[in-house]
């Protein structure tokens, strides 16, 4: 069972790019099997943040701003023979307004920055 904060954040999960600067939009739980490949899951939960379609999202495509298939590889592949990752990881990456975290357990999250002139 995934533990929550009470606002429905993960422990640990605070970008660590200047996270007082950052606010969580959404998260979405990856599982290769039922969603494909990470690109998707990415674009899905971007747009979730957005609260758009992820039709809607268009410019710039996501692989302009980071490889997903190499990210996929790298955090959820098969490591030789042994079948999955035994590691752990979190790749962070901008992609427009939006930063967006990947860890090697799944989850993907998407933050928005906080408006300083609210704070």
């Amino acid at each position: 069972m995934t533990q929550k904060r009470d606002n429905g954040t993960l422990p640990g999960s605070d970008p660590t790019e200047d996270p007082e600067k950052w606010r969580q939009k959404t998260q979405y739980r990856y599982e290769a099997e039922r969603d494909g490949d990470l690109t998707t899951a990415i674009v899905f939960a971007v747009a979730d943040a957005r609260n758009v379609a992820p039709s809607d999202l268009k410019s710039p495509p996501l692989y302009d701003c980071i490889d997903a298939a190499a990210l996929e590889e790298t955090l959820f592949g098969p490591e030789g023979e042994t079948g999955a990752r035994q590691g752990a990881g979190t790749v962070e990456f901008r992609y427009t307004d939006n930063l967006v975290t990947v860890a090697s357990d799944g989850w993907i999250q998407v933050y928005e920055r906080v408006d300083e002139a609210a704070t």
